[in-house]
């Protein structure tokens, strides 16, 4: 398997002066996402997968419309979250504000919306990246392309487990807003193919 892990655009979250869960792009976030689908062409993905909150679902839309795929939200794919817990839209609104939202079979919501719990560590926030590394490795074991539209404490957890390094190491990759990590696993090996912006013709550089 070769994994995208993709921040974000930048959103309300990122510029309000209060601490927000959650909200939609800005248009500076928008215009973002339209560079990691134009970045992300020549990937020749098999799967796309988001976050539930919408600043990753918006982000994921325009590449998910021009590779015509749908993108399957994972509700524990959430940003690491240390505050009150707080309730998302239900997995119905979700699908009803993003066309291309799809949800894998069995996923539960409660009808109120669904959960966050909140008041997340850093080690737990590890614990929960490394079961979505893991349930990833296990579904892709051969050629595929993947992308994964999440967030910046959550992703740098992921990057810490497939290193092996633990969550108290202070590595921190390049994050920004709409940053890729491309990533390879082949059995035992892994490979770091590229850590940086969306730029154009990615797959005719690297």
């Amino acid at each position: 398997m070769e994994l995208f892990i993709i921040r974000h655009g930048e959103s309300v979250t990122n510029t309000s002066p209060t601490l927000l869960a959650d909200g939609g792009l800005t248009d500076k976030g928008r215009a973002q996402a339209e560079k990691v689908a134009a970045c992300m062409a020549g990937a020749g993905l098999s799967h796309i997968f988001s976050s539930p909150l919408m600043r990753a679902i918006e982000t994921a839309q325009p590449l998910a419309r021009a590779a015509n795929l749908p993108v399957e939200v994972w509700l524990d794919a959430h940003e690491v979250w240390t505050g009150d817990g707080y309730r998302g839209p239900t997995t119905e609104r979700l699908a009803a504000m993003y066309p291309e939202v799809r949800f894998a079979e069995g996923t539960e919501c409660d009808p109120l919306g669904w959960h966050c719990p909140g008041g997340e560590t850093s080690e737990t926030g590890y614990g929960r990246a490394q079961l979505l590394l893991d349930r990833l490795r296990t579904r892709f074991t051969g050629d595929e392309r993947v992308a994964l539209f999440a967030h910046g404490a959550l992703n740098r957890r992921m990057m810490l487990a497939t290193l092996g390094l633990d969550y108290l190491s202070s590595l921190r990759p390049y994050g920004d807003n709409c940053s890729i990590w491309w990533l390879g696993f082949e059995g035992a090996k892994t490979s770091i193919r590229y850590i940086g912006p969306a730029i154009p013709q990615l797959f005719d550089v690297v």
